[in-house]
C-alpha cells in the first residue's frame, strides 16, 4: 500500500538499485570534489552535524562508482540552499570544511607516493631476483663445462665438424663465393 499523506521519500535503497544504468560507471575526482562540495553546503545549513560530514566526505573519497556518491546524498534534498556569506559560524564552518577537504586530499596523495614508491621498490626487487637468478644459471653452467668430461667431447666435436665444412668448402669467404 501506498502512503496518500505525502509524496514519497527517496531512500539509499531506491537511489542505489543495481539494475539502474549509470550506477556501475567508476568515477573519478572531479565527481568526489563535486560531491565534496554539496555536502559541505548540506554541512554549513546545519543538515549534517560534524561527524556525520566528515564519514560521509570520507565516504565520498573512497567511492568507486557512481552508485557510492548516490548513496551519500539519497537522504539530503537535491539542491541545498545558497549559504548566507555574512554569517561568521558559517566562514568558520567553511573554512573547517576546507581544511577536512585538504587534509583528505593531502591523505589521498601521501597513499599515492606510497604506492608508487611500493611499486618501484617490488620492479627493483623483481629485477634484482632475475640478475641472480641468471647469475646463479651461468655458474652453474660455467661449473658443469669446466667439470664434465662429456661436455667437452661434445664442444670438440662440433669444432671438429665445423673446421672440416670450412675445409671442405675450399676457403670460400662469408659471402660464399670463391675468390679466384
Amino acid at each position: 500500500m501506498s502512503n496518500p499523506a505525502g509524496p514519497p521519500q527517496p531512500n539509499s535503497s531506491a537511489a542505489a538499485q543495481p539494475g539502474r544504468p549509470g550506477d556501475d560507471i567508476r568515477i573519478g575526482d572531479a565527481e568526489r570534489t563535486e560531491i565534496a562540495d554539496r555536502l559541505a553546503r548540506h554541512f554549513s545549513d546545519g543538515r549534517l552535524d560534524e561527524a556525520e560530514f566528515g564519514e560521509r566526505l570520507d565516504q565520498a573519497m573512497q567511492a568507486k562508482t557512481m552508485a557510492d556518491l548516490v548513496r551519500l546524498l539519497a537522504d539530503l534534498p537535491s539542491q541545498p540552499a545558497p549559504p548566507q556569506q555574512g554569517d561568521r559560524r558559517h566562514q568558520r564552518k567553511m573554512e573547517r570544511t576546507q581544511l577536512e577537504r585538504d587534509r583528505l586530499a593531502f591523505k589521498a596523495e601521501r597513499r599515492a607516493h606510497r604506492r608508487a614508491a611500493r611499486a618501484v621498490r617490488w620492479r627493483s626487487l623483481r629485477l634484482l631476483i632475475l640478475l641472480v637468478g641468471l647469475i646463479i644459471g651461468a655458474l652453474i653452467i660455467a661449473h658443469w663445462l669446466a667439470h664434465s668430461v662429456v661436455a667437452w667431447l661434445i664442444i670438440g666435436v662440433v669444432a671438429f665438424f665445423w673446421v672440416r665444412r670450412n675445409a671442405a668448402r675450399g676457403g670460400r669467404g662469408p659471402d660464399n663465393s670463391r675468390r679466384d
